[in-house]
């Protein structure tokens, strides 16, 4: 029995137990976790946006009338005509030009005033028919139903996206296009755990806004500042409010980032986007053939 006694106490002292140390990560260990990705350069060099060559994007506008051809706003050229000259503006420093390639209209009673469920439905049932892949394909209904009509535009992908007749020439159309090449919301995910912190220093242990937020350096971290979490815009477009990041750090936010077209700010100020931005669509463009569909044939 001895000898059994002895073995059950070897046996029991070779079995690992589960420590019961704490482990805690040093700042550098934290700034790891950080991974930006390798298909970009994240730079904020004007010399680089500057050093792009044009290109020039292919537009079909289709406007949506109701079952019966008719509209209470109609889509028409002249209003397609300053709807280009609004995008030709807003991205003219990424050296992207947009050229109409067609402009139809669409009856359809659903799309021309409904839900974004419907509409997406829509666009799926005829996307043979409405969704060109040699063209950014923008549509413009008379209003959507979500959130009492306010719904102002929608993404549908790289190459649809939706704007309503209130909107065709607005900050929303350049915004729903940015969203089209990848871009994203200045104040994506700020209310996450992980939210973009304020520090704009790479040498920052904090400093991650390479891989939060919209993974641009030059817009600063912001919350949403419009819309569903308060209205902190004033109507010169400066803002208000005193929001933190998710570690208690009071956002730096500047009148260039209340004027972002990717802010969730108040309409009337969107208005700009920043070197960053404009390289990171630029090398999201040479990163996906189906972008290169868009593009006219300069030998053309």
């Amino acid at each position: 029995m001895a000898k059994v006694s002895i073995l059950v106490i070897l046996l029991f002292s070779f079995i690992p137990m589960k420590s019961h140390c704490i482990v805690v990560h040093s700042d550098e260990d934290q700034q790891r976790k950080c991974t930006p990705s390798k298909s970009y350069s994240f730079s904020i060099d004007p010399e680089v946006l500057a050093e792009y060559p044009e290109i020039v994007i292919r537009i079909n506008f289709w406007g949506i009338n109701k079952d019966n051809g008719e509209s209470e706003d109609p889509l028409t050229e002249e209003k397609v005509m300053e709807a280009l000259g609004l995008l030709n503006s807003a991205y003219a420093d990424m050296n992207i030009c947009f050229e109409l390639n067609e402009f139809e209209h669409i009856n359809n009673s659903t799309a021309y005033w409904g839900s974004t469920k419907d509409f997406s439905k829509f666009l799926r049932d005829y996307k043979d028919e409405y969704v060109k892949d040699d063209a950014l394909n923008i549509f413009v209904p008379y209003r959507f139903t979500n959130f009492d009509d306010g719904l102002r535009g929608v993404n549908f992908g790289y190459n649809k996206l939706a704007v309503n007749m209130l909107n065709y020439n607005t900050g929303i159309l350049p915004h729903e296009v940015g969203h089209s090449f990848r871009l994203i919301h200045t104040h994506q995910r700020f209310k996450s755990e992980r939210c973009e912190k304020v520090t704009r220093d790479p040498d920052n242990p904090e400093f991650n806004a390479k891989c939060a937020g919209d993974y641009v350096v030059d817009t600063n971290a912001v919350p949403s500042m419009y819309g569903s979490e308060g209205n902190n815009i004033t109507d010169d477009c400066k803002y208000t409010g005193n929001a933190k990041d998710c570690d208690g750090t009071p956002y730096n936010i500047t009148e260039d980032d209340v004027r972002n077209f990717m802010a969730y700010t108040k309409q009337s100020c969107r208005s700009r986007f920043t070197v960053g931005q404009g390289i990171r669509v630029r090398e999201t463009i040479e990163l996906q053939d189906f972008y290169q569909k868009m593009i006219v044939d300069s030998k053309k």
